[in-house]
């Protein structure tokens, strides 16, 4: 049995909609890791650059996607690389 998808998510989530959103706040979330190294980033480091609450902060260095949406993720993004859109 061979399965095959262009999007893992589209495994997962309920509607190919829903994939493709996953798959967005994915790659934003891999980006923001990249940009600012957040599993090595102290927390207020984080707090300070992107303007978030030290709770929000450890979501973001745990990676838990579910917990922001693509528009917060997408507002991370630009607050750490303006030229980047």
């Amino acid at each position: 049995m061979t399965l095959s998808y262009d999007n893992i998510f589209a495994a997962v989530s309920e509607s190919p909609e829903q994939a493709l959103l996953d798959k967005k706040c994915s790659d934003l979330m891999i980006k923001i890791h990249g940009i600012l190294d957040l599993k090595n980033a102290p927390i207020k480091t984080i707090v300070q650059a992107l303007g978030v609450t030290p709770s929000q902060a450890r979501n973001l260095a745990k990676g838990n996607i579910e917990k922001f949406s693509f528009y917060e993720l997408q507002t991370f993004v630009e607050r750490l690389s303006p030229d980047i859109k």
